[in-house]
């Protein structure tokens, strides 16, 4: 759950389970302009014939229908592979939203409330304090409030990403391991609520490491790994065949 939208080609899984397909259409019949979306493409392939992106999947649908579809380019920027229309790409920070949509699953079944302490599922959090710089020095003082699962859905929780400044809290996180993909979701969160918020819960935005929390809430509440969970409770009823959740 990194806060990059940047995609990468990854192999094709094999899987009997296969993604039902999209009708497509005309793009006049959808009110599209064709010459536009060519436009659109031309734009593309310049940037692949610059160098500045080895290859991109275009889709655009209207009405429940795809009226543009096409692939330009090849795969990665090694190798020779051309990119195709059903290509597979690791395409980070779409966990949030997907780990989203499983947080309010659980509060639907009743087992969490948005209003909920942090800490009730992660103990660690009780004794969470926040960061206030005083004359280029550190102080910790207490949350005037808990935070809250609806403050981790919204990245009001005072947590922070360690590339989004260089203040104190920030070094902490920089310095910290919290970036290792040899740690467990529970070591992660354990981690991550030692150091100290960049602000009081609730009162600023701050894009963060928020979603990775929310993972971690439902792991203990659910008592499945975050990926199992995701699988069984929206990627296969919703037949998202080619979508996978791995911590590597």
């Amino acid at each position: 759950m990194t806060a990059t939208a940047t995609a990468t080609a990854a192999p094709q899984a094999t899987t009997a389970l296969q993604t039902p397909p999209v009708p497509e259409a005309r793009p006049e019949t959808l009110g599209l302009s064709r010459s536009l979306l060519q436009a659109m493409s031309d734009a593309f392939k310049r940037e692949i014939d610059k160098g500045t992106v080895p290859g991109v999947t275009v889709l655009v649908a209207r009405r429940g229908q795809i009226g543009w579809f096409e692939a330009l380019g090849k795969q990665g920027p090694t190798g020779d592979a051309a990119m195709a229309r059903d290509s597979i790409f690791r395409i980070f920070s779409m966990t949030k939203p997907i780990v989203s949509v499983g947080i309010m699953a659980l509060v639907e079944d009743g087992q969490l409330l948005l209003g909920d302490a942090v800490a009730k599922f992660i103990p660690e959090f009780a004794s969470q304090k926040v960061g206030v710089v005083k004359d280029g020095k550190l102080e910790l003082v207490p949350p005037t409030r808990p935070m809250t699962v609806q403050d981790l859905l919204r990245h009001t929780s005072g947590l922070t990403y360690e590339h989004q400044g260089d203040g104190p809290v920030h070094k902490l996180y920089q310095e910290s391991r919290v970036r290792s993909r040899k740690i467990s979701n529970a070591e992660h969160a354990a981690l991550v609520a030692s150091f100290p918020l960049v602000c009081q819960p609730g009162a600023e935005f701050n894009y963060s490491r928020s979603t990775d929390i929310l993972g971690r809430i439902i792991e203990v509440v659910s008592g499945k790994t975050l990926g199992t969970f995701l699988t069984e409770r929206m990627l296969a009823p919703l037949q998202m065949a080619e979508t996978g959740f791995s911590t590597s």
